[in-house]
């Protein structure tokens, strides 16, 4: 199911605005960055049933988007080779290339570009947990059993989409590598820390506008 257009205009095309704010500004976070960033930050919602009893989980991930599959393997080349660059750049610098290259591989101001390239039926996050020892994998754990899920998300003080949909998880492969480098393109993880971080990929089934207006129409 597309995403629909409300949907990619605010949490699409809003972060294409931010990251190309973010770079003209040099990465001065004013309190509006944080707020603007919650397009990138939903809650996944999972569930199973354990020993009889319905458990429930939800926490906040970092969530985006994912080219199509005839794109990837072009804009591998490009994320594999900034990576290679990070060990031995400063931070800061990294991390600005980094953005400079999201917004050329994957996050385009041109629409149709945009829309010719960008996979809509799909919204991609890292189960970062699932490789910390000390963590409660309550996400990895329910998954295992149930891949139905929902991302909510919610920006102050009237914007709130909810999405039902069903996951898929990619331990190897091009989804996992190219989610993984999008992530590491702006947050530098050296290679002994990048294990054990499947992708997750949310195949979308329904949106929910949940708006104090709306109030739970649906809109996809």
């Amino acid at each position: 199911m597309m995403l629909p257009k409300a949907f990619i205009d605010w949490a699409y095309f809003g972060r294409v605005k931010v990251l190309k704010s973010q770079l003209s500004k040099g990465f001065v976070q004013e309190p509006m960055f944080f707020i603007d960033m919650m397009r990138h930050t939903p809650i996944l919602a999972t569930a199973s049933i354990i020993n009889g009893r319905i458990f429930v989980n939800a926490k906040v991930v970092g969530a985006g988007f994912i080219l199509k599959e005839d794109y990837i393997d072009e804009a591998l080349g490009k994320l594999r080779e900034h990576y290679l660059r990070g060990e031995s750049m400063d931070r800061l610098e990294y991390a600005k290339e980094g953005v400079k290259l999201l917004l050329e591989i994957l996050y385009f101001d041109d629409e149709v570009k945009a829309y010719e390239k960008v996979d809509f039926t799909k919204i991609a996050t890292l189960e970062l947990a699932a490789g910390r020892k000390d963590s409660s994998k309550h996400t990895w754990t329910n998954i295992q059993s149930n891949r139905e899920a929902c991302l909510l998300y919610y920006m102050p003080p009237n914007i709130s989409f909810e999405i039902h949909g069903e996951v898929d998880v990619h331990l190897e492969g091009k989804y996992y590598e190219f989610v993984n480098l999008v992530h590491d393109a702006f947050h530098y993880t050296p290679p002994k820390a990048r294990v054990n971080r499947p992708c997750l990929i949310f195949n979308v089934r329904e949106v929910y506008d949940n708006s104090p207006r709306a109030m739970g129409i649906k809109i996809s």
